[in-house]
């Protein structure tokens, strides 16, 4: 039987281990106001679940066209990869989501 290691993940945000092989995410919080820069998923695909607030989900779905999705506590958005996406807190209250991105196959 092989021995099993268990680390702790929830130190500076993060989720996973970071001598995971494919799997990453992490802890974020936005404060009232604040919006995370424009991202792309690249070769990953990737789940955000709404923890506390609300938050939006702006994701860019042809050069000129952006959709974009509410999340309050507990809804969650799949981005496939090659997703230029933001998340953005228009509200007056912080917010805090998770990421969890996995290699597209």
């Amino acid at each position: 039987m092989n021995k099993v290691r268990v680390t702790s993940c929830r130190r500076d945000g993060r989720l996973i281990p970071r001598n995971s092989r494919g799997l990453r995410g992490g802890s974020v919080i936005l404060r009232p106001g604040e919006t995370m820069a424009w991202h792309s998923t690249g070769s990953r695909e990737e789940l955000l679940i709404a923890l506390e607030g609300r938050v939006r989900v702006e994701a860019q779905t042809s050069r000129r066209s952006v959709r974009s999705i509410s999340l309050k506590s507990g809804s969650c958005v799949f981005l496939p990869e090659a997703t230029r996406h933001r998340v953005v807190n228009r509200s007056r209250a912080a917010a805090r989501y998770l990421y969890i991105t996995a290699a597209a196959t």
